[in-house]
């Protein structure tokens, strides 16, 4: 290749931006044994569990679940591993690929004890899987499988059996750091998502403000429930002062999806956003049209929605940090497929500037999602004033 083409990409890599932008965007199944037996975990589960509102619920077979998923394009896609690679190698295995579709997550192994590894697509091919560090522990997490990463390529969402575990699966929570390079400490996100049977594959379409996740509690063999939801930024829970000890059982073994409609209105307007989702009536984000959910109620389509003048403004910078996001996405894939057919002095440098540009692409990443929870904060004080 040319050197000039060298240098284009090396400059490309080079960009950042502004520091004005910077500052902006910093600006389960019923337990049947006697209470004295009942593990204690799942008692502090129990107590401890969070406030969700569940507005549907599809049983389906357990092979074929997927479908059920209607992620946004944002969101990326899931798939089996079998399905995807046309192999009959790893039945359990589930992949998750990312908005862009040059990176994925999926499980390799047996089915008795299977690790999360990642993928980059580079020449229209996939890389060698790379482990996810910092989350496989053969007492506390093993059989990992269905992985899904949020939009923000930090949080990372996974289903695994193991002492950690309740039950057969349970859904964890992780993310990345990119001081060490490897993954927190998985956290269990208990009840009412976990039970003493297999619950995993959460996955959150945040355009649309809508979650699922599959159980097999209270399902006959080969069936799963499909638990579809509103998913929320902040965790809440259930006061005992406001419950009783039965009531709040209840809600942590979804006894009734109905009791969790408090406000049938968030309720109907969320089955609105389902139904368009599901019969594929997504207004396109392009152009002059845009779609920004401030709330379960509220989502701006125009600028003008906005109530504040520097929310106007802050989300103008949002979308060109999304762009500078892209354009150094695509700059870091050329850069990176230029590196494999390099020669020795070209890949010196390159390798300073790629490894500079992914820790900007990460910072990058967490600026969008804190302006996007600035703004969506900001907005929310004048409907809470309202109120």
């Amino acid at each position: 290749m040319k050197r000039t083409f060298l240098f284009v990409i090396i400059a490309i890599l080079a960009f950042t931006y502004s520091p004005a932008q910077r500052k902006i965007a910093r600006k389960a199944k019923p337990a049947k044994e006697t209470k004295e037996n009942v593990d204690p975990r799942i008692e502090s589960m129990t107590i401890s569990t969070q406030k969700v509102m569940f507005i549907d619920s599809i049983v389906a077979d357990k092979n074929t679940f997927l479908k059920e998923y209607r992620l946004n394009d944002e969101a990326g896609s899931l798939h089996r591993y079998n399905d995807f690679f046309a192999t009959d190698k790893l039945p359990e295995s589930y992949i998750h690929i990312n908005e862009m579709g040059n990176k994925c997550y999926y499980s390799l192994g047996d089915t008795c004890d299977m690790k999360l590894y990642t993928s980059d697509m580079l020449d229209k091919t996939w890389t060698e899987p790379v482990e996810l560090k910092g989350i496989y522990d053969k007492e506390k997490y093993n059989s990992l499988s269905f992985p899904f990463m949020m939009a923000d390529g930090t949080t990372l969402y996974f289903a695994a059996k193991g002492t950690e575990s309740i039950g057969g699966y349970d859904i964890f929570v992780t993310r990345f750091d990119s001081e060490t390079g490897q993954y927190l400490k998985p956290e269990n996100i208990g009840m009412p998502f976990n039970s003493e049977a297999n619950d995993y594959m959460y996955a959150v379409d945040e355009l649309d403000s809508i979650g699922w996740f599959v159980t097999d509690r209270n399902q006959l063999e080969g069936k799963v429930c499909i638990y579809i939801f509103i998913p929320s930024d902040t965790r809440q829970t259930y006061q005992t002062e406001a419950y009783s000890t039965e009531q709040i059982e209840r809600f942590a073994r979804i006894a009734k999806i109905s009791d969790t409609w408090e406000n049938k209105s968030i309720r109907s307007k969320a089955m609105a956003r389902l139904k368009s989702i599901t019969e594929g009536k997504r207004e396109n984000n392009n152009g002059s049209r845009m779609r920004f959910v401030i709330n379960n109620n509220t989502i701006y389509r125009t600028s003008a929605d906005f109530r504040s003048k520097e929310n106007i403004q802050r989300f103008e910078t949002l979308k060109t940090m999304t762009s500078n996001l892209n354009t150094l996405a695509t700059a870091l894939d050329k850069a990176r497929k230029y590196y494999s057919k390099a020669n020795a002095q070209e890949r010196n440098e390159l390798k300073e500037e790629i490894l500079k540009s992914e820790k900007q692409y990460e910072r990058l990443e967490m600026d969008i999602k804190q302006l996007e929870k600035d703004i969506r904060n900001s907005e929310n004080q004048y409907y809470v004033k309202k109120e």
